[in-house]
């Protein structure tokens, strides 16, 4: 266990999000994996209030919903997960949240869905690379939504987390209008081997973060500890060679003129 981990662990100690996180996780995690989920919990207990509201995109067990329940527990809270049996378990175990059995994308309407059954958390819209030699994959067909025509109009998000096996760009592009109206912190996973298997580039995701949403990219290692945004060229490279496949993406501070 690294000492990311390490201390975000004794943040969180003796806590309900603690007992969560850390031993009630399915499938086993691995340390990164691991890592990640505890700085998506530190960043929404930096930026949530108790009333804030979120979206979880690729709910899957809701092992970051819950988190987003328990910080902000007068928020109002989206989760969206296209597998079926996942759906009906998240409407039962969070009965205040709003669950959408569907995948989520830039264009509504209905698609084949890749169910990894050996490995559900690899479960997408198209086939990825898959960190297992043996993916057992069986086609479904689900329905397709995106948040701008979800989300009521009225509604100011504050928090969204994408895990969606290589759909995020495009679910970032049909919640445009929602992320512009309240201006939410977002972590998502991305890289050549999931959203590059979408056939999209990494300089096409760094433009639409940092050109038409107007929000810096980084990873939550630099966010967490104040260190400076990446670059178009450092996203590139670590797109490209890693090591990090997960990011965060907030709204750009405004210059100041003296």
């Amino acid at each position: 266990m690294n000492s990311a981990v390490r201390a975000l662990k004794s943040r969180l100690k003796g806590t309900w999000v603690h007992h969560t996180v850390w031993t009630h996780r399915n499938p086993q995690p691995t340390e990164r994996s691991v890592k990640y989920d505890w700085q998506t919990v530190e960043v929404m207990f930096r930026v949530l209030r108790r009333n804030s509201s979120c979206i979880d995109v690729g709910a899957h067990y809701g092992n970051i919903l819950c988190h987003m329940i328990e910080i902000a527990p007068l928020g109002k809270h989206y989760a969206f997960e296209p597998l079926p049996h996942l759906a009906r378990k998240l409407t039962e175990r969070y009965p205040g949240v709003v669950v959408h059995e569907a995948a989520v994308s830039d264009a509504p309407g209905e698609s084949e869905f890749l169910f990894v059954e050996n490995d559900p958390a690899y479960s997408g819209l198209r086939r990825r690379i898959y960190y297992r030699p043996d993916p057992k994959i069986r086609t479904i067909h689900v329905p397709v939504v995106t948040l701008d025509e979800v989300i009521p109009r009225d509604e100011k998000i504050a928090f969204i987390k994408l895990d969606i096996e290589g759909g995020e760009f495009h679910a970032i592009k049909g919640g445009v209008e929602t992320i512009g109206r309240g201006k939410p912190i977002i972590v998502f996973e991305g890289g050549s081997q999931s959203i590059g298997q979408y056939g999209i580039e990494p300089g096409e995701v760094f433009f639409l973060v940092n050109d038409d949403l107007a929000y810096d990219l980084s990873t939550m290692d630099r966010w967490l500890t104040r260190q400076a945004p990446y670059s178009r060229a450092e996203f590139e490279e670590n797109w490209r060679h890693g090591p990090d496949f997960y990011f965060i993406a907030s709204p750009k501070k405004p210059k100041l003129n003296y």
